[in-house]
């Protein structure tokens, strides 16, 4: 039989807020990536079966600030608890937020039953590289408040057969100036070699067991696809999904939607249908 989601609701976990929608088994805590929120998530949650937990970490969203700066221990710490408060037995990272679930993986390798890894930036080692430095980029333009540039960075991440599609200038200037509504996030350690990378070796990665789906897309240069097949080969129980260029979220975001509701809640019974809520 299936449950009618309710409408969507917030929890604070230790100055982290969450989204949670929908109801029963199973529990997916989703992460997002540097500078996101639950905007970012939300697409990947759609399709998702039980309850969804969208988190924002520290820094970001309606979570508190963290002024000294972002470390990986400290985003797995925000991950971890929403986790726990919750009783999520699957979970899903995009790019930071992977790197974040990693970070929790190499401290609880049995933590969760089910793993997604969307776009994952790194994994052992530091990102010295054009991507990187449009990041940093972004970054100041959020710093200055300067709302065009910050739309014009974003945009450059948009495939350029998608770029003048109705609707995307908008989506990306709504998200640019939700940026804009705090400092940007940058990491605790200004040295790339300490605070660029989520683990300090791929052992570890051996003693999860759990399911994983790790989901690249080509032509990315700040989310690599060699990283992305690097990671599920490390994985002793994953598999890798290679989508076309802007894959995850312009040119196969429903291919993407499907591989993740059918990997994290595998059930015969169809999907909820989106609430209004999940559909904006």
């Amino acid at each position: 039989m299936t449950t009618l989601d309710t409408g969507p609701r917030t929890l604070m976990v230790g100055g982290v807020a969450a989204t949670v929608i929908g109801e029963g088994a199973p529990v997916t805590v989703l992460a997002h990536g540097l500078g996101g929120s639950v905007s970012e998530t939300r697409p990947l949650a759609l399709r998702l079966r039980g309850t969804r937990v969208l988190l924002e970490f520290r820094g970001h969203g309606r979570s508190d600030a963290l002024p000294g700066g972002w470390t990986y221990d400290l985003l797995a710490d925000d991950l971890r608890a929403v986790a726990d408060a919750t009783g999520a037995t699957r979970a899903l990272g995009l790019s930071l937020g992977a790197g974040a679930l990693l970070r929790v993986l190499a401290a609880t390798p049995d933590r969760f039953e089910r793993l997604a890894f969307v776009l994952p930036a790194a994994i052992d080692a530091a990102r010295l590289d054009g991507a990187t430095l449009r990041l940093r980029g972004l970054g100041e333009a959020v710093d200055r408040g300067d709302l065009d540039a910050a739309v014009a960075y974003l945009l450059h991440e948009v495939p350029e057969e998608v770029r003048d599609r109705r609707g995307v200038k908008l989506l990306l200037t709504r998200r640019a100036a939700q940026l804009l509504e705090r400092p940007a996030p940058r990491p605790l350690v200004e040295d790339p070699e300490h605070a660029d990378r989520p683990l300090h070796g791929r052992a570890v990665l051996r003693l999860v067991e759990a399911p994983a789906l790790v989901v690249g897309q080509e032509g990315d240069p700040l989310h690599r696809l060699d990283v992305a097949a690097e990671l599920a080969a490390a994985l002793p129980g994953a598999r890798l999904l290679s989508l076309p260029v802007g894959g995850v979220f312009w040119t196969a975001a429903r291919q993407a939607q499907e591989a993740l509701a059918d990997h994290l809640t595998p059930t015969d019974t169809p999907a909820d249908h989106p609430t209004p809520e999940e559909s904006s």
